[in-house]
């Protein structure tokens, strides 16, 4: 079969890329090819205020708001943050967008987005990762694990990976290195999200629907190697020796050993080309503290299949347009990224702290 739009990439982005654009081509054949790999627990579990618009839009609202009722979704009133101070203190979304937001069961949620674009008879391939693709006359040859299919257009939605832009010899820009160790507890305790800062990072938590507690020590990647924190004995040590995460984890039983995650910032140097277009993590990611990451996915989600849309039905090439618009919000974000860091001055000598009040290279290398 030859599909109007595969999008490639079940999360978020994806699914809102192909909802999206079943509103608009509702004859339109579709299909989301999900990589479908399992995990335990997916960084990014906060979903921001505006969110929900987004998302009854796109016929979702009704699935979120049983989510909700059978607590999948836990209201989120804030952040606490020792940053900048020892005392922890209220603090908004990094964007300050108003409004409560929503911690999630990642997994859940994502399994939702793609339940409801099957009730869209958009068809969905779970379990199936993407191999090469080769572009032709009409549009595209896509070769996954299991067989091969066509499209006449493409929008990538492999997260960071961006496996079908890489393909297509696009590289990333990436602007630190920061990543993520984490381990879940099983905890009855539930609350909001910490931030902590000290001196080599700072830490991460929150409580997730399911009785979880997540901790993440967020650092970059050499001293994360340095200081051996996939070791739980070291990793425990490092979380002892914090003010106000160890306290809320006071009396949780850890449920897994350290593992780890990417959490750089980064951007593609091309954020599409003929016939395709990136989208969500695909295209930028953003650094877990502005907790913006499944609004940013679900937002360019939608982006891109108005792109699709105009090239399919009237041949016009809006992906300039997009690009710019994609452009001015990642260096929004770098901005504002760089003047919240910037406000923890008590470790100025330490690398980690250092590296951040650094002026960014001016232009900054793709990296492979």
């Amino acid at each position: 079969m030859i599909f109007d739009v595969a999008v490639i990439g079940g999360g978020p982005a994806g699914s809102a890329a192909a909802l999206s654009f079943r509103k608009i081509v509702p004859e339109a054949k579709i299909a989301i090819f999900d990589a479908g790999r399992l995990q335990r627990w997916k960084p990014g579990e906060t979903l921001a205020p505006g969110a929900t618009e987004i998302l009854e839009s796109l016929g979702c609202l009704p699935s979120f708001q049983h989510a909700i009722e059978h607590n999948e979704a836990l209201e989120s009133f804030g952040t606490k943050a020792a940053w900048g101070a020892d005392v922890p203190y209220e603090r908004e979304f990094l964007f300050s967008l108003h409004g409560n937001g929503w911690r999630l069961d990642r997994a859940r949620f994502d399994v939702m987005l793609l339940e409801r674009a099957e009730a869209r008879g958009i068809d969905v391939f779970r379990n199936t990762a993407l191999k090469d693709s080769l572009e032709e006359e009409s549009g595209w040859r896509l070769r996954f694990a299991g067989g091969e299919h066509r499209a006449r257009f493409v929008i990538d939605a492999t997260g960071r990976a961006a496996r079908f832009a890489a393909q297509r010899g696009v590289r990333p820009i990436v602007s630190d290195n920061l990543a993520g160790v984490f381990v879940l507890f099983k905890s009855a305790t539930e609350g909001d999200t910490l931030i902590e800062a000290a001196e080599s990072g700072w830490w991460y938590s929150t409580t997730v629907p399911g009785s979880t507690a997540v901790a993440a020590w967020m650092s970059d990647t050499d001293l994360i190697r340095q200081m051996t924190l996939r070791d739980s004995e070291q990793w425990n040590a490092l979380l002892a020796q914090s003010t106000h995460t160890r306290i809320r984890l006071c009396g949780a039983e850890s449920e897994c050993a350290p593992g780890i995650f990417a959490a750089h910032s980064q951007r593609l140097s091309e954020f599409g080309g003929p016939r395709w277009i990136a989208a969500g993590d695909a295209a930028m990611t953003f650094d877990p503290l502005s907790s913006q990451g499944i609004l940013k996915a679900l937002r360019s989600g939608k982006l891109a299949s108005f792109v699709a849309a105009d090239f399919l039905l009237r041949g016009a090439d809006t992906l300039e347009r997009y690009a710019r618009l994609a452009a001015a919000e990642y260096a929004a974000y770098e901005q504002a990224k760089r003047d919240f860091y910037r406000k923890e001055m008590r470790w100025p000598s330490a690398p980690f702290w250092a590296r951040r009040q650094a002026e960014p290279p001016v232009n900054p290398s793709a990296t492979s």
